[in-house]
């Protein structure tokens, strides 16, 4: 009886760690996808998202995705420059002088209106804990 037990206590934690392994595994790929975009399809997931949030105009759109570009290029060569770890703070201030500017120039290209529509679902995604549109990358 024992030893019946104890397999299907082997059994069953086995089970358990493979199911453990494939989820990360599914999260491992999709972020695969994501550095194996371009900088131009990572542009245009920047409009995307922002145009699923507020509703964008057609001239809004390219002026968006030059400043997305011109982020995501930015946002590569600050990677790059600091590809070993040793300088993490100058790495994080530089992405994050990036991002401020970002927001600032995309913020001069939306009307009052837009902006304050943004400044709602921003605020409902961080509460939810969630990036928002201009953040993803």
């Amino acid at each position: 009886m024992k030893k019946v037990i104890l397999i299907a206590a082997c059994l069953l934690s086995l089970t358990t760690v493979n199911a453990q392994k494939s989820a990360t595994g599914e999260r491992k790929g999709a972020n695969k996808e994501a550095k194996n975009a371009t900088p131009e399809q990572r542009a245009q997931k920047h409009v995307d998202a922002l145009g699923a949030e507020i509703t964008l105009t057609e001239e809004q759109k390219p002026k968006i995705y030059e400043l997305a570009l011109a982020k995501v290029k930015k946002a590569d060569e600050i990677r790059a420059k600091y590809k070993t770890a040793e300088n993490k703070e100058g790495k994080e201030a530089e992405m994050k002088a990036l991002k401020k500017e970002f927001h600032a120039n995309v913020k001069a290209v939306l009307t009052p209106e837009q902006i304050e529509k943004l400044k709602a679902v921003q605020k409902e995604k961080k509460a939810a804990g969630r990036p928002d549109a201009l953040d993803a990358d």
